[in-house]
């Protein structure tokens, strides 16, 4: 049995789709094809929604992870052993915030989503961000490690990449929630 991925169906015959990365389903069966409609994953249609939010904005500028740092012994001995859901949202608004002092905090727009990393059981955020081209990103990586968080990955949005998907893949697989900022409620 050979698998194959179509687009959806349309007016024209199964043969004229162009293949894309859409859920499988079984199209033919050794040399019968069998015609069938399918309907993208959730997570592409999440991830296609949130480019389009960013779009209607001004578009993305940024990918961004945000990862937390193991605790050292000494926290450990001090009784503090993983970053929390708490403190992983405070941080992330502490780098939200820096951000808007270096840009304004009305002249950026940004989504995350929060997942937790199951081989550590810790929290890490991937954020699109918008309005903040004119940013040095190397900076912005600097300031999340100096302050004690971890490590943050901050790189130019290309929607040909495919972070739209990575970033809503755990809204419909895992445990992890999706925030948009205030000024993308009307996009």
């Amino acid at each position: 049995m050979k698998l194959k991925k179509r687009t959806p169906c349309s007016k024209q015959g199964a043969s004229e789709h162009k293949e894309r990365d859409y859920d499988d389903t079984l199209l033919y069966k050794g040399s019968i094809d069998v015609r069938a409609c399918q309907v993208p994953s959730l997570k592409q249609v999440w991830g296609d929604w949130v480019d389009e939010v960013g779009q209607r904005k001004g578009g993305w500028d940024w990918f961004t992870t945000l990862t937390f740092r193991d605790r050292t012994p000494e926290e450990v001995k001090r009784g503090w052993t993983k970053v929390g859901w708490e403190y992983s949202e405070k941080a992330c608004n502490e780098f939200l915030r820096h951000l808007g002092d270096l840009k304004g905090l009305n002249d950026l727009w940004w989504v995350r989503c929060r997942e937790i990393q199951a081989w550590r059981g810790v929290p890490h955020w991937h954020l699109f961000v918008g309005g903040v081209a004119g940013l040095r990103r190397l900076a912005l990586v600097d300031w999340w490690h100096d302050s004690g968080y971890g490590f943050a990955r901050v790189m130019p949005y290309d929607r040909e990449l495919g972070g739209r998907f990575y970033l809503c893949k755990y809204l419909v697989k895992e445990l992890g929630d999706i925030e948009f900022s205030r000024n993308l409620t009307n996009c």
